[in-house]
């Protein structure tokens, strides 16, 4: 058998066992779903879950799914599952018994994510699911960065309203991830917005007034020195 022949029959089994190319591949090859750093039960009440079913991105259970406070998360068809007592590996031997028939491959990875919020002055203020082992300059990315040159410089992290560091550039530059570098889920990152009016904005607005005020007293008080004189005369 020569080589070209030998490759069409590889190629046929690909597609006799796979559907493509690379289904043969995607069933002997199982999707990484392990870290060594996520805890034993790494799903929070609270935060959220992130599913991938690649290579098939058209599928439904692709994205991130909240955990409301009690623990479950809302899944199609299977409704409200009980996940903050499951590993990562129970997940996904849950996803597979129950959806692997709704699936192109037999590829599950899931992935733990905190909630952060962005606010001010970023381009895409908002609220956003992360990573933690993510990086504060990937959050940062994730919000288009700061609308002013030096918004990062006058970033503050907060939480419960009070600001947890006062080296966020430091940890920016480094790339330190968020578990790293202290981060709970629900923290706040803020940097002022252009828009809002900071007190050297009011300062700015009133020295006119403050200067024009002042040359009409220097003229009254000048006047009243003349008159005083003129009567002393």
């Amino acid at each position: 058998m020569n080589n070209k022949t030998l490759q069409k029959l590889i190629f046929l089994l690909f597609l006799i066992f796979g559907g493509s190319p690379f289904g043969l591949l995607a069933q002997e090859t199982p999707f990484p779903n392990t870290d060594p750093d996520w805890p034993t039960h790494p799903f929070t009440p609270g935060d959220g879950v992130f599913i991938s079913t690649f290579p098939d991105t058209s599928s439904f259970l692709n994205g991130t799914f909240a955990i409301d406070d009690r623990g479950y998360v809302e899944l199609p068809m299977a409704g409200k599952v009980k996940i903050s007592t499951m590993t990562i590996d129970e997940f996904v031997n849950f996803l597979k018994k129950n959806f692997e028939s709704y699936t192109k491959y037999p590829n599950f990875y899931v992935k733990p994510v905190v909630r952060v919020s962005l606010l001010g002055g970023f381009v895409r203020p908002g609220l956003y699911y992360v990573d933690v082992h993510s990086s504060l300059w990937d959050v940062i990315h994730l919000a288009g960065g700061t609308l002013t040159e030096d918004g990062i410089y006058e970033m503050e992290w907060q939480r419960n309203k009070k600001n947890m560091s006062s080296h966020l550039v430091e940890i920016y530059e480094k790339g330190i991830s968020l578990k790293n570098m202290g981060f709970k889920s629900g923290d706040i990152f803020w940097t002022p917005s252009p828009t809002r009016r900071r007190f050297w904005d009011t300062v700015r607005d009133v020295m006119p007034i403050l200067t024009f005020a002042t040359s009409i007293w220097a003229m009254y008080t000048t006047y009243q020195r003349d008159v005083i004189l003129l009567r002393a005369r």
